[in-house]
């Protein structure tokens, strides 16, 4: 005798089986998570929790650091004005990433090099000799660019 197909059980429409996994996944977040972390998702952006006068009063070993916005402000400006000098004056250390270019070419050929400017029709390499070389960018299969490590000053 066949048997009859039913459909999945539901309740209210929704399976039992999809209800039984949110209800799992919610009681491992509420095991996970604790009360004042549920409270801080629900409070409003931009407002300041005020902290218990007993955290205020610490011992001495601890050094806290108390800033007003005013204080924050001008660190903010002494550290940019200084970065600003730096750079007129030419002494900080621009970091500067060196690559090297292999180019795949269609035919199954590569060209290595230094340096690399791809323009709207062509794609051009400059090899570590300073040849210059112009490929047709539909002659140019695949781009691979390796990173160098810095170069040291003598």
């Amino acid at each position: 005798m066949p048997r009859k197909n039913t459909g999945p059980l539901a309740i209210f429409g929704i399976r039992i089986k999809s209800i039984a996994v949110v209800t799992i996944f919610l009681a491992a977040l509420l095991a996970v998570v604790t009360r004042d972390e549920i409270g801080s998702l629900f409070a409003p952006r931009g407002a300041v929790e005020q902290m218990p006068q007993k955290q205020h009063e610490r011992s001495g070993d601890e050094r806290d650091i108390v800033v007003d916005e005013a204080m924050l402000s001008k660190a903010i400006e002494n550290v940019k004005t200084e970065k600003l000098a730096e750079m007129e004056r030419g002494d900080g250390s621009i970091p500067t990433d060196r690559f090297f270019y292999i180019v795949e070419l269609v035919s199954g050929g590569d060209l290595e090099g230094v340096d690399l400017t791809i323009e709207p029709e062509q794609v051009i390499i400059v090899s570590e000799g300073g040849t210059r070389t112009t490929i047709n960018r539909t002659d140019v299969k695949q781009i691979y660019r390796h990173k160098l490590p810095p170069s040291r000053k003598e």
